[in-house]
């Protein structure tokens, strides 16, 4: 087909179809713009759709947040926490509804609502959640802020970290070891001298015995030889009563000679006792030389000195060992080589006295024993008096380390382990969690410090009775109870530093946890602001007193070291604490009682801690004429004393320094002691006075004490130390030289006291030191400008914390935060549930911070033409919260 034919057919269709049919063109329009309309039209509903979403969505939120209007104002007012609040008769589900159905009929009848529901989340009682709503409050607290950010509290801590106590409470610790070994030798040898003792009086009375046996003999004998030669000469007399009387006295001399011997070989075996248990306390001696060359080596390679009680100890104990040498120059070799030629001759004269007969046998010359040696009981006394002396001490020294002892006593004794006025026991049906005591090893340091108490009384009353032997057994019980001590200072203090540690190179996890901690710190009230105090959002704390029915009797302190409540879970009927919540949360403790004194003796042992090295430093032990054991004794006592009565002061709402520069117990400190003291409220007047006068006549007892002074190497030298060290080297260096051989015998004996007397400072010295130049001790860092600025540093010590910002550190350094959590959790809802009493049951799962609603809604038709059900159904759901 040719195109043309194609073009006359196409030509007579179109002409005869489509040119005849009417309506034609408005069905191929239809057709056309048919498909263009249904698209427009779903833009249209998609748009509709989408706009009703935004609106539904819009509505949600206006209704959830008009929900939330209806938040728990005592929280808010109390903690600072935002929640709905669970007193009013309408439910969050009902008040939600209500607000959107307001909401919704503002738009018509577009959209018609289908349901709704609405469901509290995100309650207190879930930790993170309480931990957010912690955070987010804190944040805007001054002084955290001013904690994290204007104390430069990291670049604090860091110092304390640096300055490092654990390691002078390590020192302690291995040297007591140290010093425990040495002293047990010693303590072997005082035994075995004072038997050898025993045996030497035992040997020089039989000794007696035998003269007097020997001459009764030869007197016998001599009358028999008189009465012979009167008969010889024709005299009539009788030999048989002379006969008997010279055999009697024979075998009485015969008994006098076996116990003789028996006692000569009893006391040379004494003597051997003796020598060997000297010979392995002359080892113990060089290698507590050696390490105390190894202390003065790292003392001058560390700026703040290593602390140690080996020194003072070697002193004395190197006295004790050129005594005993001296003694062994002197007298061993008279036993040792006379006595085997005693030992033959006296059992052949027993054998002989055995069968003896003056009728048959000649007369038997006794043998004269021991002529150097009949003495032996007095040596052997001198030499127990001279070591006895040595470890003793003066009677001035006993007498002053009893005046410390009595004013420890009298501190501890004093009455503020808690505050009387809260003495509530919680019930423990009424906590939402069981968080456990956190007891942080009250009960084990308290322990330690009765035992340690006790082996200084036995060590003072030993020292004053005299006898040596027991002295040193006393010392040794000291010594090994010091170690127990100190063991449970470095277990409690190790953990804690350690977490120091992770907190300053933890990066932001150093401010988290002074919000955290620092929230219960400036909200909780705490034994000492109870009564006055108020937290950051201006909430009186006495309004928690009053209403757990407290009754003021203010300053009513009790307790004292001897007589406390523990902290076991005491179960009690009480609603809630009166005010003692900050240590609630530190220890977790239902007695109120029991937690303040479990808050107060870890309080204890942050300050010992803290105390070591300025008490190490204290003039009263590095320049005092106390030497040996008693240096040691003294430094625990002032230790003890200094960290008690840093406590007395912070539970009377006085601050302390965390790091000090001069202990109160010190020269220049004891009149900073007095002032703060008389600042104390909560003390009876009468014991306030009486601990005063005892401290200052303490004081002014070291002070003529330390007329005579020696200086002690006990202790690092620090800032207040370094003058009289400079001034005073020379005379140091000429009054402490000795040798490395010092435990060595010292064979001139006219000077040997004198040198055994002599202190080992010089000779364990390293080579390099030049302490003539005054530059032995590296001075220590100078703080910086802004530190000094702030207030933070002055002539008493570094930060100066009240007992609130003790409990910060505490918890910083030893709270788990899940049990923190819990504790804080237990205290906002026992607060609440007794605030609400009247009006509902209180609980913390429904104090809720979010609201989750659930809306379905239907989408109206745009045109509604007929009675369809058509319209689309939706439905949205939000969570907001505060």
């Amino acid at each position: 087909m040719n195109i043309l034919e194609f073009h006359k057919k196409l030509k007579f269709f179109l002409y005869s179809h489509v040119n005849g049919g009417k309506g034609m063109i408005s069905i191929f329009l239809a057709l056309t713009v048919s498909p263009l309309l249904m698209c427009t039209l779903i833009f249209v509903e998609y748009a509709r759709i989408q706009s009703a979403q935004a609106i539904i969505e819009e509505l949600m939120g206006s209704s959830i947040f008009s929900a939330l209007a209806h938040y728990d104002p005592y929280l808010d007012e109390r903690f600072g926490f935002m929640a709905v609040r669970q007193d009013q008769e309408e439910s969050l589900d009902s008040r939600y509804q209500s607000y959107l159905e307001a909401n919704v009929q503002g738009f018509g009848k577009a959209i018609s609502l289908s349901g709704s529901s609405a469901e509290g989340k995100n309650s207190l009682i879930e930790p993170l959640v309480l931990r957010q709503e912690v955070f987010e409050y804190s944040e805007l607290s001054v002084p955290i802020n001013t904690l994290e950010e204007g104390l430069n509290i990291k670049e604090l801590l860091d110092y304390y970290h640096k300055k490092n106590p654990l390691q002078i409470c390590k020192n302690l610790l291995d040297s007591g070891n140290n010093v425990i070994d040495i002293t047990d030798s010693a303590i072997n040898m005082a035994k075995s001298l004072k038997e050898y003792c025993d045996e030497a009086k035992k040997y020089v009375e039989s000794l007696t015995k035998y003269k007097e046996a020997r001459k009764a003999y030869d007197n016998a004998y001599q009358a028999l030889e008189e009465a012979r030669s009167r008969k010889d000469n024709g005299e009539e007399i009788s030999l048989d009563s002379y006969i008997s009387e010279v055999d009697s006295k024979a075998r009485a001399f015969g008994t006098a000679t076996d116990d003789l011997k028996e006692r000569l070989s009893s006391l040379k075996e004494k003597e051997r006792d003796f020598l060997k248990s000297r010979e392995k306390y002359a080892k113990g001696l060089d290698e507590l030389l050696s390490n105390t060359q190894e202390y003065y080596k790292n003392k001058y390679k560390n700026k703040y000195g290593k602390d140690t009680i080996e020194d003072p100890f070697f002193a004395t104990y190197n006295v004790m060992n050129n005594q005993a040498q001296k003694f062994i120059d002197n007298q061993q070799k008279e036993i040792y080589n006379d006595g085997q030629e005693d030992d033959e001759k006296l059992e052949a004269q027993a054998k002989k006295l055995e069968s003896y007969s003056a009728e048959a046998d000649d007369k038997i010359e006794g043998y004269i024993v021991l002529s150097e040696a009949e003495s032996i009981d007095k040596i052997t006394a001198a030499l127990y008096g001279e070591m006895e002396n040595t470890i003793k001490g003066s009677d001035s020294t006993i007498d002053l380390v009893r005046s410390l002892k009595d004013l420890l006593y009298q501190i501890i004794g004093t009455k503020v382990l808690y505050d009387g006025s809260l003495d509530s026991n919680l019930d423990p049906s009424e906590l939402i969690n069981q968080s456990g005591v956190l007891d942080l090893g009250t009960a084990e340091i308290t322990d330690s410090v009765v035992n340690l108490l006790s082996s200084i009384w036995q060590f003072l009353m030993a020292a004053a009775d005299g006898d040596f032997f027991a002295t040193l057994t006393a010392l040794g019980t000291f010594l090994k109870s010091l170690v127990t001590f100190f063991k449970g200072i470095f277990d409690w203090a190790s953990s804690r530093l350690q977490n120091l540690g992770r907190l300053l190179s933890g990066g932001e996890s150093l401010g988290k946890n002074f919000l955290l901690y620092g929230y219960g710190v400036y909200n909780m009230p705490n034994r000492t602001n109870y009564s006055d105090g108020s937290s950051l959002t201006g909430y009186e704390y006495s309004n928690i007193f009053e209403m757990a029915g407290g009754t003021y009797n203010i300053g009513f302190l009790d307790g004292d070291f001897w007589h406390y409540p523990k902290m076991d879970n005491v179960e009690g009927r009480d609603k809630l604490y009166k005010g003692a919540e900050l240590e609630y949360l530190l220890t977790g403790s239902n007695s109120e009682k029991g937690a303040q004194v479990g808050t107060f003796f870890n309080g204890f042992l942050l300050r010992l801690v803290s105390n070591l090295p300025a008490i190490a430093s204290s003039d009263w032990i590095t320049e005092t004429s106390v030497t040996g054991p008693f240096v040691v004794v003294v430094f625990v006592i002032l230790l003890l004393l200094e960290s008690f009565i840093d406590m007395i002061l912070l539970v009377n709402k006085q601050s302390v320094s965390l790091i000090k520069m001069k202990a109160y117990m010190s020269t220049e400190g004891i009149s900073n002691f007095i002032e703060d003291f008389s600042k104390c409220r909560g003390l009876n007047d009468e014991t306030a006075k009486q601990i005063k006068k005892g401290t200052q006549d303490t004081a002014d007892k070291i002070a003529a004490e330390a007329k005579n002074k020696i200086n002690s190497t006990f202790g690092g030298t620090t800032e207040s130390s370094e003058e009289s060290d400079n001034n005073d080297s020379k005379t140091e260096n000429a009054e402490s030289k000795a040798t490395k051989d010092t435990t060595k015998p010292d064979n001139d004996n006219s000077n040997s006291e004198n040198n055994a007397s002599k202190a080992t400072k010089d000779s364990t010295k390293p080579q390099n030191d030049n302490s003539n130049s005054g530059n032995t001790v590296p001075q220590e860092p100078k703080e910086t400008t802004a530190t000094e600025a702030m207030g933070l540093k002055d002539e008493k010590g570094l930060m100066k914390l009240d007992y609130g910002e003790h409990c910060l550190i505490l918890m910083l350094l030893g709270t788990n935060q899940d049990q923190y959590l819990m504790r804080l959790q237990n205290l906002v809802q026992l607060e609440a549930k007794e605030k609400y009493k009247e009006k509902t049951d209180y609980h913390l799962s429904k104090a809720y911070t979010g609201i989750t609603a659930t809306t379905e809604y239907q989408l109206n038709e745009f045109v509604p033409i007929t009675k369809s059900t058509g319209g689309f159904k939706l439905d949205c759901t939000k969570t907001l919260g505060y």
